[in-house]
């Protein structure tokens, strides 16, 4: 019988899992946190992957798992992330369902960076380290760096998406201090642009090299600016894996084969 996954998705590594997944014999069921993923991500995986748009609730995981939707849960979701992957893990353990946590590895930046523990503290800082600022922090977090703007040059980059534009003008951000734009971007193109806008600094987070930093703090660096970046939140007490190949062995390994 066919084993069923669970695939708690929103990031890039979502559909090479699903593929690996699928090429191991497993049916595949993915969730996003934003419509215009199931089609950005998933696009081309479409008939092979059940794909929605929806977020889980400790109450509406509960629901889905307790009906036997899934075999086991993979959660790809964000390394920031970290509510969901609290509330899954803690949620199959109490069901019985296998859980696999995959969390994209860390990247160590350039030793002169700036390392802070929490949004907030990287918008207290930000007067003392230049006027110009390029926010690569994705729009949820923009509202902490709201009160500056009136003192400071702030421009954001974030998703081409509704909601990451509604998140963005409520922090105060007018349409001509927004980059709306997908990544991947190549070093380059992140040079150019921080070279267009004159920023001073950047402010960034540890989102891992899958997720593009490295790219924007070596520009970044090139460049000459200060560079700020968020550190992950501490990790819940839960083993993860780091590749593609190991998260599909743990999925077998968890359901007996797929």
């Amino acid at each position: 019988m066919t084993k069923r996954v669970l695939l708690l998705s929103g990031t890039s590594e979502g559909p090479p899992l699903a593929r690996a997944l699928l090429e191991a014999g497993f049916a595949v069921r993915a969730t996003v946190t934003r419509a215009e993923a199931c089609a950005s991500l998933f696009g081309p995986l479409a008939g092979a992957v059940t794909v929605a748009a929806r977020g889980f609730t400790e109450e509406g995981l509960t629901d889905f798992l307790a009906r036997g939707e899934a075999d086991v849960v993979l959660d790809a979701t964000h390394p920031f992330a970290v509510r969901i992957t609290r509330t899954a893990h803690a949620v199959c353990r109490r069901l019985g369902v296998p859980f696999v946590r995959y969390e994209r590895p860390d990247w160590e930046p350039p030793p002169e960076t700036c390392q802070l523990g929490s949004f907030a503290e990287a918008a207290a800082l930000l007067p003392s380290l230049g006027t110009r600022v390029l926010l690569t922090i994705g729009a949820k977090q923009l509202k902490h760096f709201a009160p500056w703007q009136d003192r400071l040059v702030l421009i954001a980059r974030i998703l081409p998406c509704v909601e990451s534009l509604q998140q963005a003008l409520a922090a105060g951000f007018t349409p001509d201090r927004l980059l709306c734009l997908r990544p991947p971007f190549a070093e380059e193109f992140d040079r150019a642009v921080l070279r267009e806008d004159r920023a001073a600094v950047l402010v960034t987070k540890a989102s891992g090299r899958e997720g593009g930093v490295v790219e924007k703090v070596l520009a970044a660096r090139d460049l000459g600016l200060e560079v700020v970046m968020i550190r992950r939140p501490e990790p819940a007490d839960i083993p993860c894996v780091g590749t593609l190949g190991a998260a599909v062995r743990a999925c077998r390994e968890k359901t007996g084969g797929g």
